[in-house]
């Protein structure tokens, strides 16, 4: 009896240690963390990208006033040098980037300009520039060009124009 106590008990093992082996291998395998595709704010950094121009109504509400300060009645002027970013490509949004400055070159010519306004059709490394700063990379006409940028610190102003970062605005 003790014989036959014992067989069973040794298929029994065998059983719950072969449902052990089946459970895990049918077990989903974990997917790979998914890099990150946010942008960061880092300073000398160099990024392959597009330049884009805007004007005209697009100037009204900069977003970096309106949204962050409560100055919603901030609008750009064409001959600022500044720019415009998807800012929900960047990591922390957009008071991570806003007022923030960055050097754009292209070919032989560089810019520096103040980020202050939201660009919703903007892809990751492109940012829209005002006229002014375009005309500075390129003829209007071309319309796009290819530039790398780099995010620096704001120069003092001297002769290039933009807005001082502001205050919050009291309510």
């Amino acid at each position: 009896m003790k014989l036959s106590q014992l067989a069973i008990l040794l298929v029994a093992l065998v059983i719950a240690l072969l449902s052990i082996v089946e459970a895990g291998k049918s077990k989903p395998k974990p997917k790979p963390k998914k890099k990150s595709s946010a942008l960061t704010v880092r300073f000398g950094k160099k990024h392959s990208g597009k330049s884009t121009w805007f004007n005209g109504h697009d100037l009204k509400g900069a977003a970096c006033y309106g949204n962050l300060m409560g100055n919603s009645h901030v609008n750009a002027k064409d001959d600022w040098m500044i720019g415009a970013v998807h800012m929900k490509h960047y990591k922390g949004g957009e008071r991570s980037v806003c007022f923030e400055c960055a050097k754009i070159t292209s070919g032989k010519r560089s810019i520096v300009v103040r980020i202050i306004d939201a660009c919703a059709s903007c892809a990751p490394h492109h940012i829209d520039l005002t006229a002014s700063a375009f005309k500075k990379l390129a003829p209007l006409k071309q319309g796009v060009v290819k530039t790398t940028y780099e995010f620096v610190r704001c120069p003092m102003r001297g002769n290039l124009k933009w807005p001082k970062s502001p205050k919050a605005r009291n309510s």
